[in-house]
């Protein structure tokens, strides 16, 4: 017979083992726009996540703010609304972000819907730094348009290949001497 203990642990560990899996496969595998392929969209992962707290959200305010007969309605309430917010908030971001690196700039969309374009010629500074087993990258142009992008989560092989040329050379490629 499974003691308590076990039976928590072993439960805890099947949960974990899952996250794991879910969040490996989603930034495993990039998600690109149907109706613009050549965008890099963040990750399935994060739209499911933003369904469920809306989901969820809704749920509880309609039990928190249509059932009369609470002692205390009003962390429910506050808690549901939050999570409604929490749930618009994370599809906005989702909705809005994008990547799309190509041969002479990288398009990018801001989490509030600005679009910006840093051409790879404009690069002022660059660098990578690893954080957390992750290595991103920070670009900022001459113009003092900044982007950050994590390396492993998103392709950008295009932008990689002009600051190879540049690390190498010490200067920018000129039009078409890259590609040739």
């Amino acid at each position: 017979m499974i003691t308590g203990v076990v039976l928590k642990f072993v439960l805890f560990a099947a949960a974990l083992i899952l996250v794991v899996l879910l969040v490996r496969r989603a930034f495993k595998k990039p998600n690109r726009a149907k109706a613009q392929p050549d965008r890099i969209r963040m990750p399935k992962l994060v739209l499911i996540i933003a369904w469920s707290l809306l989901g969820l959200g809704l749920l509880m305010s309609l039990l928190a703010f249509g059932s009369g007969n609470m002692r205390d309605p009003v962390p429910f309430r506050i808690a549901s609304v939050v999570m409604v917010a929490g749930g618009l908030l994370v599809l906005l971001v989702y909705n809005n972000w994008y990547l799309a690196p190509g041969r002479d700039e990288i398009a990018f969309g801001t989490v509030f819907g600005g679009a910006k374009v840093i051409r790879y010629s404009d690069i002022a500074t660059y660098r990578t730094v690893d954080r957390g087993g992750r290595r991103m990258l920070f670009l900022s142009s001459s113009s003092g348009t900044k982007l950050s992008v994590n390396l492993a989560a998103h392709d950008v092989s295009p932008l990689l290949a002009y600051i190879e040329f540049h690390r190498r050379n010490g200067r920018w490629p000129a039009g078409g001497e890259l590609r040739a």
